[in-house]
């Protein structure tokens, strides 16, 4: 993709006068998500009251150019990101049509800076996609869904994966037309979130955390356990224990089918041979365990002993983690391959932030891409 970034003025270039009399009160709500602010923290930033973000936030007013200008430098944005702007939508995912592990062990900042990280992504997406054919969206939704392991066979069979093992799961989905993303390592303070994902959107999200990419077997399982969300329920309930169970279910009956799998377990708790199991359905070992006590292979004890002796060599460094990034198939990649052609056609990076009104930076960071090159500033006149 072209290198050159042009000068942050060809982004700021609206006067914040201007801008504030064509304020999009939720485009600041969202910035300030992303940015991972409460109201009280960025009103201290900036110079003004909590209650005044809050009036701004309700559309009660608008802020003066002065604050627009500041609001613009402490969320990291353009000034011209807080305008409406004909042709350029956006798309509000509501916290409660959207899959979260847990509420107890995320906060509220979490969550919402995971929100406004999906949005965006959406929004990445919709932009190219006026330029960029993207795959058909293909989730069917008439499966099975008497039980989760129906709704994955069904799926299986759907798809065409027989009794084989999975593989480039990722790019499984991607080809179907949803859109998969890992959030970059700047994000990475939401890791506590692990995935997320929300249906409410015009082409399904799923969202990994570098937390779970960390092992390319937790990031398959995690991916399959999203897919099951979007299948399975569609009613979101953030958090819900059920739910939660149900998309385990799903993802282990995906990846891991029980007709197959149960006779090529071992009758004991054999660790190499879970390990060459492991490597060829693509699950890591503690996966296939589960997969024992579940199908009644070895006895519940014998599971837990399992688990300690797993333990045990991987605090010894006796297995290593394998990173989704040595595996193409498993590294979302639609984005970043649709950024690609329509770079080649003359409409880069920095053109897409011109027309989402982010920085070019955020463009690369939503679409995963690395940004080497040294952060230059102009120096003011002496």
């Amino acid at each position: 993709m072209t290198d050159w970034e042009p000068p942050l003025s060809l982004f700021s270039s609206i006067d914040p006068a201007v801008a504030g009399g064509t304020f999009d009160a939720e485009r600041l709500t969202q910035a300030r998500y992303a940015a991972g602010l409460s109201k009280a923290k960025l009103a201290e930033q900036i110079g003004v009251t909590p209650a005044a973000i809050g009036q701004y936030e309700s559309r009660q007013m608008s802020p003066r150019p002065d604050v627009l200008a500041s609001l613009s430098d402490v969320l990291d944005v353009p000034v011209d990101f807080f305008t409406l702007t004909v042709g350029r939508p956006l798309t509000r995912v509501d916290g409660m049509k959207a899959h979260f592990r847990s509420l107890r062990s995320t906060t509220t900042r979490d969550r919402q800076k995971a929100l406004a990280f999906i949005e965006q992504v959406w929004e990445l997406a919709n932009a190219l996609e006026r330029r960029v054919r993207l795959p058909e969206l293909a989730l069917p939704l008439d499966l099975d869904i008497t039980s989760p392991a129906a709704a994955a066979q069904d799926l299986r069979a759907r798809w065409g994966f027989g009794a084989k093992p999975i593989k480039h799961l990722v790019a499984q989905l991607e080809t179907r037309g949803l859109i998969v993303s890992i959030l970059s390592l700047a994000s990475a303070d939401v890791a506590r979130v692990g995935a997320f994902s929300t249906s409410h959107l015009p082409r399904p999200v799923v969202v990994i955390t570098p937390e779970r990419a960390m092992s390319v077997y937790v990031h398959r399982f995690t991916v399959a356990h999203e897919l099951g969300h979007l299948i399975l329920h569609r009613d979101a309930a953030p958090g819900d224990a059920q739910q939660e169970r149900e998309a385990d279910q799903f993802a282990a009956e995906l990846l891991t089918p029980r007709a197959q799998i149960t006779n090529m377990l071992p009758r004991t708790v054999n660790l190499p041979k879970l390990a060459t199991l492991s490597q060829h359905w693509g699950v890591s070992v503690d996966s296939l365990l589960i997969r024992m006590k579940e199908t009644g292979t070895v006895s519940e004890v014998s599971v837990r002993r399992g688990y300690q002796r797993l333990n045990q060599l991987r605090a010894a460094g006796g297995d290593p983690a394998e990173p989704v990034s040595n595996f193409p198939g498993e590294m979302p990649s639609m984005l970043r391959q649709a950024a690609t052609l329509a770079d080649e056609t003359g409409y880069s990076i920095a053109n897409l932030a011109r027309e989402l009104r982010w920085k070019p930076a955020r463009v690369r960071e939503v679409l995963g891409v690395v940004d080497e090159r040294p952060q230059l500033r102009i120096l003011p006149p002496a």
